[in-house]
């Protein structure tokens, strides 16, 4: 299915994985030839059509955006009938590659974005992923790599979680986070509620990646950063879901040559999704931090 817009056409495809999995993908093209490519992983329990507003505004900009609804979520999730099935990180991290390569385009730099749990999935990417290297340039808008106080489980919890994920991989638990954190727009969060494609599922496996994962960033992983990578790390103040902090903590760990750390004062979870004014600057910034990272900028500065 295709959709037109002023500024870009936007094309809905089903890709079928190594494995057979059928996945949902979604790219909105810009007119007129691509300036960069950027690969979108989106977050925990939701889809990439929540992202529209986004990626048409990076459309205007000249930015093709390449996106997939993630094993167990969205239309993938639907399709299947595996909601919260997402495999962990033995999946994502292929299905990343494989996304990276159908975007990929000679002379057109290749960006990875991905937003709180697809956050911390592009933040391991850019430690062990296999294409890291053909990177132009990474963002992690609020990205999973510790939960924020009231909602993190403790080291306990996430040990016995890796102990159950062992024996039942596939067990369907439900996740338990609260839509209050998504934004301080009340229409945003009731818009979020009736979503039909968002739920709160996840399995022992996908949730003990997830947690584990993240935290190695700190512990360990974060040696492993692609230093000649661009990378913009987002998040806001009061985010509810995931913790800033670590966020932080990680960025002063790294040793990368374009690094930088945007807070955000009083924002919630979903940056791209405050208010209307917020959202703008917060998009408007991506934007221009990918535009600084094109060729034609780096050689006119």
């Amino acid at each position: 299915m295709t959709t037109s817009t002023d500024n870009s056409t936007s094309k809905v495809e089903w890709i079928t994985a190594e494995d057979g999995h059928e996945i949902f993908s979604k790219t909105w093209h810009p007119v007129g030839a691509p300036l960069a490519n950027i690969v979108f992983v989106h977050g925990l329990g939701e889809h990439i059509v929540r992202y529209n507003h986004v990626f048409e505004e990076f459309n205007k900009a000249g930015f093709q955006v390449s996106a997939f609804d993630q094993r167990g979520f969205g239309e993938t999730g639907k399709k299947s009938k595996s909601l919260g099935c997402s495999g962990g990180y033995d999946k994502a991290i292929p299905d990343i590659t494989a996304a990276l390569k159908r975007a990929e385009a000679e002379g057109v730099p290749l960006f990875l974005m991905g937003h709180s749990y697809g956050g911390g999935l592009v933040l391991n990417y850019d430690c062990i992923g296999p294409l890291k290297h053909k990177l132009a340039g990474l963002i992690a808008s609020a990205p999973m790599i510790l939960a924020s106080g009231p909602t993190r489980p403790s080291s306990l919890t996430v040990g016995f979680a890796g102990l159950v994920s062992k024996v039942l991989p596939s067990l369907q638990i439900p996740t338990n986070l609260s839509s209050k954190f998504i934004s301080r727009d009340p229409k945003a969060v009731e818009k979020y509620d009736a979503d039909p494609l968002v739920h709160g599922y996840g399995t022992t496996k996908g949730l003990y990646d997830m947690l584990s994962n993240g935290q190695a960033l700190l512990t360990t992983r974060y040696k492993d950063i692609t230093p000649d990578v661009p990378l913009l790390i987002c998040h806001g103040t009061e985010d509810g879901l995931t913790d800033h902090q670590a966020s932080k903590e990680f960025f002063d760990k790294i040793q990368v040559k374009d690094k930088e750390y945007k807070v955000y004062e009083n924002h919630y979870h979903e940056l791209h999704n405050e208010p209307e004014d917020d959202r703008k600057v917060v998009i408007d910034y991506y934007i221009e931090w990918i535009r600084k990272r094109l060729p034609a900028a780096k050689s006119s500065t």
